[in-house]
């Protein structure tokens, strides 16, 4: 009989906006990675619905904002260690009318530095994938991690 080390992964998001004038923050969805097999790193596109990141965010339209990303490099499940990675074109974000994850307005941002972009008429929606990295020795459990955006009107 064959048995598989099966692990459960996902990464927990919080916002943390700061306001200058009115705006909301969304997570619609975590980052998913599903089931993960030890020594198989696993990657989630932006473009996988229900396993990328989705955030929307909303507020006045036309107005400028940067959006900052705290992101983890590890995901932990008592006391044991995966590795996270992330890559300068993990993210995306569509600003249109009707937001589409399969071809967005801008694509391929890095997540790791700053963005400025302008709300469109229904916000920002932003998209995130990544990789997890288990080791051959990885041990099964439910890994989580944190996922910190902060979002600031520029004044333009």
């Amino acid at each position: 009989m064959i048995f598989r080390l099966v692990l459960l992964s996902s990464l927990t998001i919080y916002s943390a906006p700061t306001l200058v004038r009115s705006q909301n923050i969304t997570v619609n969805n975590n980052l998913v990675f599903g089931n993960i097999f030890p020594g198989i790193p696993k990657t989630v596109s932006k473009r996988i619905a229900g396993g990328a990141a989705e955030f929307l965010i909303s507020g006045t339209a036309g107005l400028e904002l940067t959006i900052d990303l705290s992101l983890p490099t590890f995901m932990n499940d008592l006391g044991s260690n995966m590795q996270l990675v992330f890559t300068e074109t993990d993210a995306a974000l569509d600003s249109s009318a009707t937001p589409d994850q399969a071809a967005p307005s801008l694509d391929n941002i890095d997540p790791w530095h700053t963005i400025t972009y302008r709300l469109g008429s229904n916000g920002i929606t932003l998209w995130l994938g990544g990789m997890a990295i288990p080791k051959l020795s990885q041990v099964a459990g439910n890994y989580t991690a944190v996922i910190v955006m902060t979002v600031v009107y520029t004044g333009n």
